[in-house]
């Protein structure tokens, strides 16, 4: 995601997103790497972590917290968990383990601002 991206995306969702409190962009060659905090109009907080490949998505993890940054539900698609039928992306509720559709940080701010109203 370029930083044009990110700024799009947070103003297409700034009814709930509240400020960014850091962001970190780093392009080398054909990776970059996005790593965000958003806080959101309720105080909980979005921590956001992506890694592309020639505009490719390779990585990411998006992790949706309370204002004590207790873990209210977490999106990733790390190669484990293979028996979700969405595999390898997934979401972490609790001890529970979900089959996720959100891939992208548009997907779960939406996902997050139907929660939230």
């Amino acid at each position: 995601m370029t930083e044009t991206d990110f700024r799009n995306t947070i103003r297409e969702y700034s009814g709930i997103v509240e400020s960014v409190e850091m962001f970190q962009l780093s392009e080398e060659e054909k990776v970059s790497q996005l790593k965000a905090k958003l806080r959101l109009a309720d105080a909980s907080i979005l921590w956001i972590r992506e890694i592309r490949i020639r505009e490719t998505p390779e990585a990411y993890s998006y992790y949706w917290l309370n204002p004590d940054e207790t873990v209210i539900m977490g999106w990733d698609n790390a190669p484990h968990h293979k028996s979700i039928s969405t595999f390898p992306h997934h979401r972490h509720v609790g001890d529970d383990i979900e089959a996720a559709d959100e891939r992208n940080l548009g997907d779960v701010l939406n996902f997050i601002r139907n929660m939230i109203g």
